[in-house]
């Protein structure tokens, strides 16, 4: 009888623990923009993208890809949210981080353009939507 108690208490401590650790580093991320006006998409691609002639479909794709892998709504985002900042992983949470899982996708991004190509020179979340769409015009060029 003991036992069984233990293995509760066990699973519902496990389980709150994982709870946490899944919740916490996306509510401080999201502390960061909670004052932020949230935009239509269309709106911020218009405002921000439209005149540098960027595929509209990838920009939507890249720009929801890397909100939803973050947790952050994507009206609240800005083309110059820096990954080292406003985007970055709260301290003490750097290990596991919901960031990874953009740069998994920049990776298979990549992969699939079949490239190899360096990313240090992302720095914004503008940087990021830029690279992409200037790796898919060299490739649609070849």
């Amino acid at each position: 009888m003991v036992q069984r108690y233990f293995w509760i208490f066990g699973l519902i401590v496990v389980g709150g623990g994982v709870l946490l650790w899944e919740f916490i580093p996306r509510r401080r991320r999201n502390e960061h923009f909670k004052d932020r006006e949230e935009l239509p998409v269309d709106s911020i691609f218009n405002q921000f993208f439209a005149q540098a002639h960027l595929p509209k479909p990838l920009v939507l794709e890249l720009w929801n890809e890397v909100a939803n892998a973050l947790g952050v709504p994507p009206g609240k985002l800005r083309p110059d949210d820096r990954f080292d900042k406003e985007l970055a992983p709260e301290e003490g949470w750097e290990f596991d981080d919901d960031i990874v899982e953009v740069c998994w996708a920049a990776e298979r991004r990549l992969k699939k353009l079949g490239l190899k190509v360096e990313h240090s020179d992302v720095h914004t979340l503008g940087d990021y939507l830029e690279y992409f769409c200037a790796l898919a015009g060299q490739k649609q060029n070849e």
